[in-house]
């Protein structure tokens, strides 16, 4: 059973939401608590404890287990604490008697929680006044008036800061944030999207160990298997470029939900063009890839909001290639990280492919002057600094 302590009552009693299990969730719980930690809070974390997810939490977070305790968002039966996500944050925080709620992932109960409130019905009255975290899709702060959703989100998110049930809201999105930072006082905070660890690791060393090939021009696809992130597209500008024999695509993250996609880059492993990790990838070997890479692939479709991936490809001083939409696009032409490519649009990421090929070393030297210039303002250091400083009124001297 999760082993959890009832809170003292302190402001620096906090507890962390996080049902979550994929892709940045646990790294950010990690970098979250750890933090907390450091400026001396007591965490309570309402996590998914059930056999399979504890193991996993078990594995990935055994640094700071020691230090936290544990209640599970779930009961005995496999089901929601009271029934529904609102309800078992509002028993974890009955149970363990926090001062403040952090929401690792805010987006988990915001569409809810703003609907509602925007037909008056507001959430447990135990959480008015506690509620913080971190949000990265928030939509309808983009499009306020359309689709329909929005406005009622809107709505419902103005009626609960006027009643005052937020205390701080993080935002990923840099420009978003510049543009809602004096719209409610002190509420609104930028958080860098981080990386953390040594990316100076040389190519030829890392190229060994994850036995790719040493010279040719490596692009990395990093990450889970999802429609959006664009892979498909890669694969398709790839078959299309099987008589260039310098492009080699190293592929790392867990795909196994499109067998096609999977047979075709098995296809292209065997005329020598790829090297498939079809697994989760670990920390070490996550490094490992973006040390190893010439250049990073984002060919990602109608993608909302920041990407780990940008910042680690920056961490590692290496260039990128970006669907011109959104977010990324934005950073990547304004902080020039790269290149950029119609969404969707596979004959131009192709050529923007070969065209990395072609660059001449000084402007290899002049992305990765930029990238890791970029990297110092999304590094381990800056998420801490940009996450303590709104709280730093409220820690104890």
């Amino acid at each position: 059973m999760p082993i959890f302590m009832k809170s003292s009552g302190s402001d620096t009693d906090i507890l962390i939401f996080e049902p979550g299990m994929v892709g940045h969730r646990l790294t950010w719980l990690r970098y979250i608590t750890e933090d907390f930690l450091e400026l001396g809070y007591k965490i309570t974390w309402a996590v998914d404890f059930r056999p399979g997810a504890k193991d996993i939490i078990e594995e990935q977070l055994a640094a700071v287990l020691p230090e936290i305790s544990i209640l599970s968002v779930f009961n005995e039966e496999g089901q929601w604490r009271g029934g529904s996500k609102l309800k078992s944050l509002e028993e974890c925080q009955r149970i363990c008697q926090a001062n403040q709620v952090f929401l690792n992932e805010f987006d988990e109960i915001a569409s809810n929680l703003l609907r509602r409130a925007a037909m008056g019905l507001f959430p447990p009255h135990a959480l008015k006044g506690r509620l913080s975290g971190v949000y990265f899709r928030p939509r309808f702060l983009t499009a306020p008036r359309w689709p329909i959703g929005n406005i009622m989100k809107a709505v419902g998110f103005r009626r609960l800061c006027e009643q005052g049930w937020f205390r701080h809201i993080y935002l990923v999105d840099e420009y978003l944030f510049s543009s809602q930072k004096n719209k409610q006082e002190g509420l609104f905070h930028f958080l860098p999207d981080p990386w953390s660890g040594d990316y100076s690791l040389r190519s030829a060393d890392t190229r060994k160990a994850l036995d790719i090939p040493l010279h040719k021009v490596v692009f990395l696809h990093y990450g889970m298997e999802d429609q959006r992130k664009g892979l498909h597209l890669v694969v398709e500008a790839l078959e299309a470029s099987a008589s260039d024999s310098r492009i080699f695509l190293l592929c790392a993250g867990k795909i196994s939900h499109d067998p096609r996609l999977l047979e075709k880059l098995a296809a292209l492993e065997s005329r020598g063009m790829v090297k498939l990790i079809n697994r989760y990838v670990s920390d070490e070997e996550e490094r490992l890839c973006f040390c190893a890479a010439d250049g990073v692939l984002l060919p990602y479709i109608h993608h909302y909001g920041s990407s780990g991936v940008l910042s680690r490809a920056a961490a590692a001083g290496k260039m990128v290639i970006v669907s011109d939409e959104g977010l990324l696009a934005r950073r990547v032409r304004d902080h020039h990280l790269g290149l950029l490519f119609q969404t969707n649009d596979v004959h131009e990421l192709r050529q923007r492919m070969r065209d990395v090929v072609s660059l001449n070393q000084a402007e290899w030297d002049q992305f990765r002057v930029m990238s890791l210039k970029y990297a110092g303002t999304c590094s381990r250091e800056a998420f801490r600094e940009a996450l303590f400083a709104p709280l730093r009124s409220s820690i104890p001297h």
